[in-house]
């Protein structure tokens, strides 16, 4: 099976071949836009491991939550080759995708993305279960609710930095490997987890 993985939620855009087991990962300029990246990164990809886009099983995509921006990319992205190529897309959700960096430990995992003030994207997971749905939260009514051992992977200041294990951001690599099991999810296309209205729609409904 061969699967190409987008990942554009994260601050730097990664891109992942999944090809019988093994993943090729490649990560863009990080001083550079996800529009200005993930295609020249696909075609850089696709060039060095000698492969084409026809030759894909599925394309898999990080659906969010995360920049409302670098989600519609991914998605848009992802959802037009699948469309161009006829293959079915795969989506997963960025906060699984991180809980992949702590798969196989026995605690509990939090995966938290950073929506400032004090806000947070965040699930809890065991093992293959989802304990704590992905929601939008306040980070510190969220802890309270969480059980005694915990691991953390995320970018939320002061928790997951502390877990050498961890991950701070989604990575294609990981959501390779995640949608490699989550065939069963492949759709004609797939579609965005915001779990919160964007700042401008906020702002706006705000002064309505």
């Amino acid at each position: 099976m061969k699967l190409l993985a987008i990942e554009t939620t994260a601050p730097v855009a990664t891109v992942a071949l999944w090809r019988d087991g093994e993943v090729t990962r490649y990560s863009a300029d990080d001083t550079k836009k996800h529009a200005e990246t993930v295609l020249p990164l696909v075609e850089r990809l696709l060039a060095e491991t000698g492969e084409t886009l026809s030759a894909m099983d599925y394309f898999a995509v990080d659906i969010g939550p995360g920049s409302f921006t670098g989600v519609r990319i991914g998605v848009c992205i992802a959802n037009a080759f699948g469309y161009a190529m006829q293959k079915p897309v795969i989506g997963c959700n960025a906060l699984e995708t991180l809980r992949e960096a702590l798969r196989g430990v026995s605690e509990p995992v939090c995966t938290m993305i950073d929506a400032r003030n004090g806000n947070a994207y965040a699930a809890l997971y065991e093992g293959e279960n989802v304990l704590l749905e992905p929601k939008a939260v306040a980070v510190a009514e969220y802890l309270d609710r969480l059980p005694g051992i915990v691991r953390f992977a995320g970018d939320v200041p002061g928790l997951a930095q502390s877990d050498p294990a961890s991950a701070r951001y989604p990575d294609a690599g990981a959501l390779a490997r995640l949608a490699a099991r989550r065939t069963e999810r492949a759709q004609e296309r797939a579609l965005p987890l915001y779990l919160r209205a964007s700042q401008a729609e906020r702002l706006h409904k705000r002064e309505a």
